[in-house]
This record gives structure tokens, C-alpha cells and sequence, in this order.
């Protein structure tokens, strides 16, 4: 296999950016998402493709829940920030407004709409942990259309 190829190939994969965030302990952490996608209707199940090196991933498994953030269209410098590491920069939601809802699912106020998601299961998958979670509540903020890969121009395959 051309190596070349097949990043080629990947990167007409299209994806939507999403804002992940979760919270533990009083801690609330978010990141850049693309590979989020919807796997059932009965009951409403997202798979979460989450780097395992990342500060969230032991988050999320202890807490056992994380929101999802539906970024705006235009709203890629936000989708870029959140995308640093937590570890290497330790203040990237410094200015980001966001509330809890029900105390526990934190949500960015500038999101379009938002779900809340239960962790129903996990499988090693790489370098990253896939978490199918259970959409357990969702709110819509405000109209307007998503946020995509190929408008915010980000780009990687492997």
C-alpha cells in the first residue's frame, strides 16, 4: 500500500468538529472531536474515538459520562484551542463560557446544540479507546449550521 494513498484517500472522509467536554471531580476538561458518529437509534448510542494519551480519556472513564458540543460554522479558532493538549497547556478553556447542566454535563455556551452521554462501553482501538456512550439528555442552543473538517481546513490521516 502507497502510504501517500492512503492519506489521500482518508482525508475525503468527511467529518464533523465537535467539542467534547466532561467533567470529574469539579475538574472540566474538552476537546477537539472528528471521529464522533451516531451507531444506533434504539437506544441512542454515539461511538467516541478518544487518544489514549490524553487527559480526558481517564476523565470520562471515571466519571463515566461526557457532553458533546455541536460547533457553529465559523467557529474554528474555538475548535483549534480546544484542540491543544490539556497537559501541555493547562488553561485552554481560560475565556470559554460554558455551564453545567444538571450539575455534571458541562456545555459550551457559544455551542449550536449539545448532548449528554452515558458510557456504556469501551474497546481498545489503536492508539485510541472508541467509547460508545448513551445520549441521556441533548439541548439546542441556537440555529445555524455545524462546523465541518473541510470548512475549518484542519487535515490528518493515518
Amino acid at each position: 500500500m502507497d502510504p501517500a494513498v492512503k492519506k489521500q484517500a482518508l482525508r475525503l472522509f468527511t467529518y464533523g468538529l465537535y467539542a467534547v467536554t466532561c467533567m470529574d471531580n469539579g475538574e472540566v476538561n474538552a476537546f477537539t472531536a472528528n471521529w464522533l458518529t451516531q451507531v444506533s437509534f434504539e437506544p441512542p448510542l454515539l461511538a467516541l474515538s478518544i487518544e489514549n494519551s490524553s487527559k480526558s480519556l481517564p476523565m470520562i472513564l471515571r466519571s463515566g459520562t461526557y457532553t458533546v458540543n455541536v460547533l457553529r460554522s465559523g467557529q474554528r479558532e474555538l475548535a483549534g484551542k480546544l484542540g491543544k493538549s490539556a497537559l501541555r497547556d493547562p488553561h485552554k478553556l481560560a475565556g470559554i463560557a460554558y455551564d453545567l447542566q444538571q450539575q455534571r454535563y458541562p456545555v459550551l455556551q457559544d455551542a449550536l446544540a449539545w448532548v449528554a452521554c452515558a458510557v456504556r462501553n469501551t474497546t481498545e482501538a489503536g492508539d485510541s479507546t472508541l467509547v460508545i456512550a448513551e445520549v441521556i439528555d441533548a439541548g439546542i442552543i441556537t440555529e445555524g449550521q455545524p462546523l465541518t473538517m473541510n470548512e475549518a481546513g484542519f487535515r490528518h490521516a493515518g
